[in-house]
């Protein structure tokens, strides 16, 4: 006679489908919706982006007093601001010491006189996200950002960074530059690609150095595909990248 299967083995089968379901809702149910512009996220949590949020007058969504451990999904929804908005807002900023990770994909578009991702304190680590059609799609003025696999297309300018390393981002189409790197903070840009903007591709201002630009592509800008402005020399490091054009010569 064939044996039968052990009652706890075939409890097992009943059961095992039963707890992957009942942990795929509660993983669900953990995540914060996210449904209207101008969200003020203030502590720890995973929050989802649940609707687009459209016509924003303001930020979209807000994260700030020092609150760590923000996790963002933005669920493949996109963050709109009006063309009307005067005043130089985002569709998501971090504020006052927050520390957020920003996953994608998602869009954020429409901050014509504003940004599509401000960081002005804080932390942020933000991957997947496409900014386009702002002022300047990724602006990291303040704390430390690591942005990786992001596309920044047809702003006035695609990424500007102060602190921290950027990687495996597309800047494309923007009207002025693509990739900014500017104070003396020490940060990195590494396998970034940036092309046909309409000044530079990545440039380095004057004042700025610190900065190690490794193994990047930047073909068909405007005036240089690789440039930095500080009376012909380089204080930053330029090593490995691809490029048709560059000032000075010691950019390699």
């Amino acid at each position: 006679m064939p044996s039968r299967p052990c009652l706890s083995n075939r409890l097992l089968i009943f059961i095992a489908p039963l707890l992957l379901m009942l942990l795929t809702a509660a993983a669900a149910y953990a995540q914060i919706q996210i449904t209207s512009c101008g969200t003020f996220i203030n502590s720890a949590g995973d929050y989802v982006l649940a609707n687009d949020l459209s016509n924003c007058t303001g930020d979209g969504i807000i994260m700030g007093n020092n609150a760590h451990g923000i996790v963002l999904s933005l669920a493949g929804h996109r963050i709109t601001g009006s063309a009307t908005a005067s005043v130089r807002k985002a569709g998501i900023k971090i504020q006052s010491g927050a520390g957020a990770r920003i996953v994608g994909p998602g869009t954020i578009s429409g901050y014509t006189s504003g940004f599509g991702v401000l960081l002005a304190s804080g932390t942020i680590d933000i991957s997947g996200v496409t900014c386009t059609g702002n002022d300047v799609g990724f602006y990291f003025s303040g704390g430390v950002a690591v942005a990786h696999s992001n596309i920044a297309n047809n702003n006035v300018d695609g990424f500007y960074a102060s602190r921290g390393e950027l990687t495996n981002n597309l800047a494309t189409g923007n009207t002025q530059d693509g990739i900014v790197t500017y104070t003396l903070e020490r940060s990195q840009l590494l396998n970034n690609t940036a092309a046909f903007n309409g000044r530079y591709g990545i440039v380095a201002p004057q004042y700025s150095g610190n900065k190690d630009i490794v193994s990047n592509t930047a073909l068909d800008n405007g005036t240089y595909d690789l440039f930095e402005d500080n009376s012909g020399e380089c204080k930053s490091a330029w090593v490995d990248n691809v490029f048709g054009t560059a000032k000075p010569s010691c950019i390699h």
